[in-house]
């Protein structure tokens, strides 16, 4: 399903600012737009036969959103809570959790995730909103093409390049919640070389317990960072780095002691975290083009233990066309991921050292079949050291009756290895006052944990009705060989009905089926939801009252979450800014308007807490 309601030109993977020019935008232009991340190379978002989203840079600034976990709310099928202030369950087409294992997250390709869980820190991806192309999504396996854990989807945070950011920008900005936080970019160029330098600190202030009383739980990040592109004829070279630096309470549960009978939340948390990245692309005349690319990436993180994590990254890639018919993109690469953790009374990981790699090598060809209908086949190849060899291949099909109407479908199995949480981990949740002695009650690892599997079947339908009208439809079923069937259908659609205005509504309807044993006597396993809602739908207005101020509103439903206890609510925000000079404007937002507070997930690790009715005020200059 392709929810495009920014405002684009045409673009490539590391492509120019958006245009945010509402009385030129047309539904062509948002068709238009050039992707990477379904098919790892750039293809029309109206031509990928998978169900994706992008989210442009211009929906990123309207949205009023000062996180990425927040800006993924935008795309329907995608499930986003908060948990407390630093902490977030994102997922896509259900099973989430604080880590969400079966969701692949990049950052110009650079994989984010976690091996000791598989899942993202988001507090540490405090990505400078600003600097962002575009952010693409794709809903449903993704494996073919990006491996394991790219089971329910792929996201994809592509930035701008050095060559698109040059002059300065300051923002600033103070809220009573999440809008606290001082930007600085810098880009300039020398020769066929640009750069951008910039710093950000970001803070974070407390959500609220139930009787709305502050939860302790704020948290502040400072990133610097550095990115330089270089070009000339047929290559093209990008550098980028960047160290971020934090603190706060993650509020995460802990046992004083064996003899405890209550348990507690943390005192601090910190992390340091820092990553290199280099790629060079080289394009020949023929259109046939080779990507190296290679990343570093290393953390310290003190929360309820001690982690340090190193990775280093190779990935090459080359996309060609053979004959007439083929258009083929085949590559292959390695990973290494060392891990220590410390080991507490609380949690423990065994053993507290972990030496990993990953190889693979993958291929995808799609075949022309006429000139209105495409046949993409594609496999991956991947040996964990933990998990084995797994193959993950995939079968699409792109039908175009009329240049205005696009049918695909597609089949897919997908892959989750097991985490280092799955197979080694002990975790004590409560214990129990009794004589002798006291009870002890945890939760263990299983060594023998297998590697989990998804069959998925999907299909979709976009038509655009004229220049200012399209709709998107998704459906999909799965099979989890371990866990449950899924099924589910996601609607989008984009109209503008006049030149200065947009209107963008979408739904989604989710289904979870629960695998269970005849002989269970499980009551929860077989009401499990998949910590997700049964029914989402979002609607959004964008106004610009002429050349110097813009007025945008947004109103986000999510069902109830019966596993978790956590209601259903209403989220409403709100947007307005104003151009008080041609270089300096004045932006006021404000957030779930309806409530006080409400809840949005309940997690086992830490404690919940509920998000509260938020605004901010940001000054931005840019020379």
């Amino acid at each position: 399903m392709l929810a495009l309601s920014g405002i684009a030109t045409e673009a490539t993977a590391q492509a120019g600012p958006l245009s945010t020019d509402l009385g030129r935008a047309t539904l062509e232009d948002l068709l238009k737009i050039q992707i990477t991340s379904a098919s790892r190379k750039e293809q029309r978002a109206d031509d990928t036969p998978s169900a994706v989203s992008v989210i442009t840079q211009d929906e990123i600034r309207r949205s009023g959103m000062r996180t990425l976990p927040e800006l993924f709310r935008l795309v329907p099928g995608v499930q986003v809570a908060q948990i407390n202030s630093s902490t977030w369950a994102v997922s896509i087409r259900g099973l989430n959790d604080q880590f969400s294992n079966k969701l692949l997250v990049l950052i110009d390709g650079r994989s984010v995730y976690k091996r000791n869980s598989s899942g993202v820190f988001w507090d540490l991806e405090d990505v400078v909103l600003d600097d962002i192309d575009r952010i693409e999504v794709v809903r449903g396996p993704g494996g073919a093409v990006w491996g394991a854990n790219a089971v329910n989807g792929v996201i994809n945070v592509v930035t701008k390049s050095a060559k698109d950011t040059p002059g300065a920008l300051v923002r600033v900005g103070g809220g009573t919640f999440d809008g606290t936080g001082v930007t600085a970019r810098y880009g300039g160029s020398f020769g066929n070389a640009a750069y951008r330098v910039y710093s950000q600190w970001t803070g974070r202030r407390d959500t609220t317990l139930a009787n709305l009383a502050p939860a302790d739980d704020a948290w502040n990040v400072l990133t610097n960072g550095l990115r330089a592109d270089w070009s000339r004829g047929g290559d093209d070279v990008t550098v980028d780095g960047s160290v971020r630096t934090g603190d706060g309470r993650g509020l995460w549960k802990t046992l004083e002691g064996p003899t405890s009978a209550v348990r507690r939340t943390d005192g601090t948390s910190s992390f340091r975290n820092g990553s290199v990245l280099g790629r060079w692309i080289h394009r020949r005349e023929n259109g046939s083009a080779l990507q190296v690319q290679s990343f570093a990436m290393f953390s310290h993180r003190l929360d309820k233990l001690t982690e340090d994590e190193n990775i280093y990254d190779v990935d090459l890639q080359y996309h060609t066309k053979i004959g007439a018919r083929h258009d083929v993109v085949t590559g292959g690469g390695y990973r290494e991921v060392d891990n220590t953790t410390s080991q507490t009374f609380s949690f423990s990981l065994t053993p507290a050292t972990s030496e990993t790699a990953v190889t693979h090598v993958f291929t995808q060809d799609e075949i022309a079949l006429g000139t209105r209908v495409r046949l993409t086949l594609g496999a991956k190849l991947e040996h964990d050291a933990i998990a084995g060899w797994g193959l993950q291949p995939t079968a699409r099909m792109m039908w175009d009756p009329s240049p205005r109407h696009h049918v695909w479908a597609a089949a897919s199995r997908a892959l989750r290895t097991p985490s280092r949480l799955d197979l080694s981990a002990r975790a004590n949740v409560a214990a129990i006052a009794a004589r002798p002695l006291p009870i002890l009650i945890g939760v263990l690892g299983n060594p023998d944990y297998q590697t989990e599997e998804l069959l998925d079947a999907e299909a979709g339908y976009r038509i655009d009705l004229g220049s200012r009208v399209s709709v998107d439809v998704a459906t999909f079923r799965g099979h989890y060989t371990v866990q449950a069937d899924t099924a589910g259908v996601e609607i989008a659609t984009h109209v503008a009905p006049a030149p200065n205005w947009r209107v963008d509504a979408s739904y989604s309807g989710f289904r979870f089926t629960p695998h269970r044993d005849a002989t269970s006597r499980d009551q929860a396993a077989a009401t499990f939801d998949g910590n997700a809602p049964a029914h989402q739908w979002q609607l959004r207005s964008s106004v610009s009252l002429g050349p110097r101020t813009e007025v945008d509103a947004g109103l986000f439903r999510t069902g109830a979450q019966r596993s978790l206890g956590v209601p259903a609510y209403t989220r409403a925000d709100a947007r307005v800014e104003v151009k008080l000079t041609g270089h300096l404007s004045a932006v006021a937002a404000a957030r779930n308007l309806f409530d006080p507070a409400h809840a949005e997930f309940v997690a086992l690790a830490v404690a919940s807490t509920q998000v509260p009715r938020s605004a901010d005020i940001q000054l931005v200059w840019r020379f």
